[in-house]
């Protein structure tokens, strides 16, 4: 890949997050949906542009990350790491999303924690938050506050073709993240020399479970 290897993304996170992870998402990507559904994807999620492919062969996780190939495309025609726009932020988030996905049940799979599909959501929305919120501060466009927030959760749109259970879980993730990004908007990033605040915040939250998270996230509030 050119402009922006999604390695790039990756390493944000691992960096984030101090995760000590060997495995490259390159070599876990497929970006041809006929391919994808050879490695499990159903054919009825056709309409997905991104999607985590896990299978269990006996004691082996497998997994696969599906990227739509105009994805990879889109991320590819411009240095994303200078400027994200309206063009490419979609596209941006879409693979930002599959590889917080990865990196987490990898990360969990390596101390045989079980992960719910919830829980992955929910940590790939503040992943989305604070690295969007990290670029554009880089790139000289510190977003106005409450303006990541207000386009990750309140501009949000769902595909028709989800299930109901799909479709709730996807509000459930959207409005635990938005709580929790709330707190950390108003309590670290709106605030100058709380950096490394922030990340203690973010890497002990991270290693919480589900229902640590779901805690916290109430504790807060």
């Amino acid at each position: 890949m050119a402009a922006i290897p999604l390695t790039h993304i990756q390493n944000h996170l691992q960096e984030i997050y101090e995760l000590d992870i060997d495995h490259n998402v390159n070599d876990y990507l497929v970006t041809c949906h006929q391919t994808a559904h050879r490695y499990g994807a159903p054919w009825s999620s056709i309409h997905a542009r991104e999607q985590l492919l896990i299978r269990q062969d006996e004691d082996e996780l497998l997994l696969s990350l599906y990227l739509h190939n105009g994805i990879i495309s889109n991320l590819e025609t411009v240095d994303n790491r200078l400027h994200l726009h309206h063009g490419n932020l979609e596209d941006f988030c879409l693979a930002l999303e599959g590889i917080s996905h990865f990196l987490y049940l990898i990360w969990n799979a390596r101390y045989t924690r079980s992960v719910t599909i919830l829980e992955m959501e929910l940590q790939a929305e503040i992943d989305k938050f604070i690295l969007l919120g990290m670029l554009l501060r880089q790139q000289r466009q510190p977003p106005a506050p409450g303006r990541i927030r207000d386009l990750l959760f309140e501009s949000i749109r769902y595909h028709d073709h989800l299930q109901a259970e799909e479709l709730q879980r996807y509000r459930d993730a959207s409005a635990f993240a938005e709580k929790y990004c709330w707190y950390l908007e108003s309590s670290f990033t709106l605030k100058q020399g709380r950096e490394l605040q922030l990340l203690r915040e973010l890497r002990r939250f991270y290693r919480l479970g589900l229902t640590g998270k779901l805690r916290r996230i109430n504790y807060l509030h």
